[in-house]
């Protein structure tokens, strides 16, 4: 009976063990910037759009052409340089000014997958975390049901016990050792994930829930809808590819307008000591039927890229609205269910006190146990969701990836 009472007293003390330390996922953030092979990819892009927009800013240098031949009938070789310098050329101006919008628009790109990575490293964290919690409630647990299952089976030996009593515990004893297996696999499996995003292996210690998780202050949900809609990097990408659409439909029109540009050309016969050249002004008139269809295109491209726009500031405003509920919901489900705790805590006491009297079971003991478990995992559940939930809201309003790292981590470990 005292061994009873000592191992209910222990899971307690087990489900609401503070954390030695927290893992720093702001180091693991800058870790997986550089590691991570989706956001290298999403690096390469951002850099092929930088180069992009620097090959629109040379529109407008000169450009020469020069070559040489000698035929077999030929005594020397022949030569003939061109240069062209533009003047007015109302196509080529259109795609200077593409040259911002194409630079910003990579820059934009690579902050959504910023954002993108951000989740995905502290969904793999909440995940080793959820694991790691399960896997050592679920231990100890497992240590109080098997002590309590070889105190059943000493009572029935010496005929002060039931085999109801012990088929019972027996059960429970064979549920939590699978649930082990389980939550190992788990465990390992969240612990691989990560390192995948981050390219070094962390230690399962290193994510332990605290007593309890940080402050997080609520915005009003104008706050959130208004900073979202101006500055996410969504809704800034949508904006510059609807720019770039109409851009690209001023670029076809332009396209019929004829152009002025300087020239020179020199020119060197073969066989002869004697050569040409010519300053000038070209004027030029490009007619192209397919042109047309070709502006008909991007025409429809603007139309696309306006409802997209119109999509990503809707799902902003719908995501602000849902994410600021459930955040502001489950700061207060978390109270609630910290109350709970309590009060599972003071269930085992009273049951072992009940059991000791004679009142009570050991069965009734075992189950008051589980209950304790049941609500700490469901704790721990809601806390992890809610970090997530956390990184999401201030990610919406535009926060910078490293910065939403950090306030999601004092939430859910603390300071680092």
């Amino acid at each position: 009976m005292k061994n009873l009472v000592s191992l209910s007293g222990g899971l307690c003390a087990c489900l609401l063990a503070a954390s030695a330390g927290a893992r720093d996922l702001a180091a693991d953030f800058r870790s997986a910037l550089q590691f991570d092979p989706s956001y290298q990819t999403a690096v390469a892009d951002s850099a092929i759009s930088a180069r992009t927009a620097k090959q629109s800013r040379t529109i407008f240098y000169p450009e020469a052409t020069f070559s040489t031949q000698r035929l077999a009938t030929d005594t020397s070789d022949r030569f003939a340089l061109n240069v062209s310098q533009p003047i007015l050329d109302w196509q080529r101006l259109v795609v200077l000014g593409q040259a911002e919008p194409q630079e910003a628009l990579g820059q934009a790109s690579l902050l959504v997958k910023q954002q993108e990575l951000a989740v995905r490293l502290l969904k793999a964290a909440t995940d080793i975390t959820l694991a790691n919690e399960s896997l050592r409630l679920n231990d100890a647990k497992l240590q109080a049901v098997a002590q309590q299952a070889e105190r059943a089976t000493r009572l029935l030996q010496m005929g002060q016990g039931t085999v109801t009593d012990l088929r019972d515990i027996q059960v429970k004893v064979s549920q939590a050792r699978a649930q082990q297996f389980a939550f190992q696999t788990q465990l390992q499996t969240a612990l691989k994930q990560y390192a995948s995003i981050t390219g070094t292996t962390q230690a399962a210690a290193d994510f332990v829930l605290p007593l309890e998780q940080g402050e997080f202050a609520v915005q009003p949900l104008q706050t959130y809808t208004e900073l979202g809609l101006q500055a996410s990097p969504s809704a800034v990408a949508a904006r510059l590819n609807v720019d770039l659409a109409r851009s690209e439909v001023t670029k076809i029109k332009a396209s019929f307008v004829p152009t002025v540009s300087a020239q020179y050309s020199y020119n060197q016969a073969a066989g002869t000591t004697t050569s040409a050249s010519y300053w000038g002004v070209g004027l030029s008139v490009p007619l192209k039927a397919g042109t047309y269809y070709s502006m008909q295109a991007a025409e429809a491209t603007v139309v696309k890229t306006q409802e997209a726009l119109r999509e990503t500031e809707s799902k902003i405003r719908l995501d602000a609205d849902k994410l600021r509920a459930v955040v502001d919901s489950g700061l207060q489900a978390l109270k609630i269910q910290r109350e709970a705790i309590a009060s599972a805590e003071l269930s085992v006491e009273a049951n072992t006190k009940s059991y000791q009297g004679g009142v009570r079971t050991a069965v009734d003991v075992l189950n008051a146990i589980q209950t304790v478990y049941q609500v700490k995992s469901d704790y721990v559940s809601l806390a992890t969701t809610q970090a997530q939930n956390i990184l999401a809201l201030v990610l919406l309003s535009a926060t910078p990836p490293l910065e939403a790292v950090l306030e999601s981590q004092r939430y859910l470990f603390g300071a680092p």
